[in-house]
Formats: structure tokens, sequence, C-alpha cells
């Protein structure tokens, strides 16, 4: 349940901060330039806008190493899981050859049970990854992003002397 709850939040966090504000290329959003397009800016919007898209930038990339941790954890977990089961098995087959019913049973059912929890591990890693690639998106779009903005900077006046 927890892995649900941080890739729900991780998916609301994109939604409201990165991919609203800030298109993919090529998508065109009605309305405001959303810091892609429009006049050059002063200082002030300037600054305000950088200021801005670091924040963003910041928690995004927080929330993106959490991801990136807990694929990682998922992924060594379910490392563990195939030696587990492949180690089961081998024992299986050694119960077989030798007829060690007694042996053999609570095998098979402890066999079981590991498929059931790496077919579902497996799936909670799909999703883990498939987060973790968008955030990593977001990321690249929010530098492009921030590139941007700095081309939109108004040139600075030069003091008269």
């Amino acid at each position: 349940m927890g892995i649900e709850r941080i890739v729900d939040a991780v998916d609301e966090f994109l939604e409201e901060q990165v991919h609203a504000r800030f298109p993919a290329p090529g998508l065109r959003v009605a309305g405001p330039a959303h810091g892609l397009d429009g006049p050059p800016l002063d200082r002030v919007e300037f600054l305000r806008e950088r200021s801005a898209l670091r924040r963003v930038r910041g928690e995004l990339r927080s929330a993106t190493a959490g991801l990136l941790f807990l694929r990682n954890k998922l992924e060594a977990e379910q490392n563990e899981r195939r030696v587990r089961m492949a180690r089961a098995c081998h024992a299986l087959l050694r119960a077989a050859r030798e007829d060690d019913d007694e042996t053999a049973l609570p095998l098979l059912s402890y066999r079981d049970v590991l498929r059931k929890r790496i077919r579902h591990a497996e799936e909670e890693l799909a999703g883990v990854r498939t987060q973790a690639a968008d955030a990593k998106d977001a990321l690249a779009r929010l530098a492009r992003a921030e590139q941007h903005l700095e081309v939109r900077r108004a040139p600075r006046r030069r003091a008269r002397r």
C-alpha cells in the first residue's frame, strides 16, 4: 500500500507543478505563455520565474531521488526472491528424485507462494519504473524551460558614463 501512495503523490505533484506549467515540447496550451513563449522578461519577472522553476525542480529532484531509491530497493528484493525461487526449485527437484514427499510438499507450497509474490512485485516494480521515467522526463522538461527562460531574459541596460 505504501508504494501506491508514493506513486500517487508523485503523479499528483507532476501534474500540478510540472505538466501544467511546462508542457512537453510540441504540446501547445491555450492561454498564458506558461514560461515558454512571450516577450522578454524584466529582471523582477525573470528572477520570480527562475526562483519558481528552481523550487519546483528541487522538489521534483527529491521526489525523483526517492523513486529511484525505491525502484532500486524493489529490484534488489526481486532479485533476492528469484534466488530463493531457484534454491526452492533445486531443493524440490532433489526431493522429487529421492522420492522424499515430506520435503517436496512444503517446497511446492513455498514455490507457489514465491511465484505469486514475484508476480505481484513485478507489477509494482513496473509502476515504479514508469513513475521514475516520468519524473526524469519532467526534470529534463524543467531544465529546458529554465534554458528557455534564460533566452527570454531581457538584456541588461548599460549605465551611461
